[in-house]
């Protein structure tokens, strides 16, 4: 048992919001380091364990997060003997689940258990649950780079969220980054649509977002992580390549991965030719 550490946890169902509003309770409460779905966090850095979300299957990725392995297990604890951290939380879908996790890795039972409801509003927690149930998206409380390099295959996009703080006087919110990802095992809510209609989709993103660019040729195919896309344009002379792409490239998948819930693993945007001076 590790002695001289409190032990904070962080519950909630499945999908409601939990791993991204850790941090602003371990923001508020000083606390050092997260354990969420087998992974040990300190500082936006993976100190030990792996991914649950990286797991293949469901029932994979729940043992996961249960720390059954041996192998996985011991490397959290050595790994949590090591740092020595004084104040730690962990995330878990129920009070059992926390003091199952609490005695597998010879933590002390919880001082102070934290409900979802407490840090979220209703309607905070339904969006959570939509994109969870419809999108199939999941939240690492990890920096997207940090999520890059552990875990390239799992597809991942940033979103900075402003959230009230109430630690500090005078200092009323903060931006926190909020990783999204799609693990390999989520399959409920997998929306499929053809390529003729997915290309059509870009299309009127393109006319809505440049519609002096000009679209050569887009190619779509159904990959296992998402569609890949590659659209040819023709950019019109003096138009600063760059920037444009860019923006267009941020535009498409935001539109059709947020909004018609189509999951885009890849997208290259190709310029082919320059339009003449007019």
């Amino acid at each position: 048992m590790l002695k001289g550490i409190k032990v904070y946890a962080l519950v909630g169902k499945a999908g409601t919001g939990k791993s991204f509003r850790a941090r602003l309770i371990a923001d508020r409460h000083g606390i050092e380091a997260i354990i969420d779905d087998g992974l040990v966090i300190h500082r936006g850095k993976i100190v030990a364990g792996r991914s649950a979300k990286h797991d293949e299957y469901y029932l994979t990725a729940i043992k996961t997060s249960l720390f059954n392995d041996l192998n996985h297990r011991n490397e959290v604890i050595a790994a949590l003997n090591k740092a020595k951290f004084q104040k730690i939380l962990l995330l878990g879908t129920s009070d059992r689940m926390i003091h199952r996790n609490c005695l597998t890795l010879g933590l002390p039972a919880p001082e102070e258990i934290f409900r979802i409801e407490d840090v979220a509003t209703e309607a905070e927690i339904a969006a959570a649950r939509e994109d969870r149930k419809v999108r199939g998206k999941h939240v690492i409380p990890l920096p997207i780079i940090e999520v890059k390099q552990a875990y390239p295959k799992l597809i991942a996009r940033a979103i900075k969220v402003w959230l009230a703080l109430h630690i500090h006087p005078g200092k009323n919110e903060a931006a926190y980054e909020k990783t999204v990802v799609r693990p390999a095992y989520h399959t409920i809510g997998e929306i499929t649509i053809s390529e003729n209609a997915l290309v059509q989709m870009i299309l009127h993103c393109l006319r809505e977002q440049e519609p002096d660019l000009s679209a050569e040729r887009i190619r779509v195919r159904k990959g296992k992580e998402g569609y890949e896309v590659k659209i040819n344009i023709s950019l019109p002379y003096g138009k600063e390549a760059a920037d444009t792409c860019h923006r267009l490239r941020g535009y498409i998948m935001d539109k059709i991965q947020n909004y018609a819930g189509i999951q885009i693993s890849k997208l290259a945007l190709n310029i082919d030719s320059i339009q003449p001076k007019a």
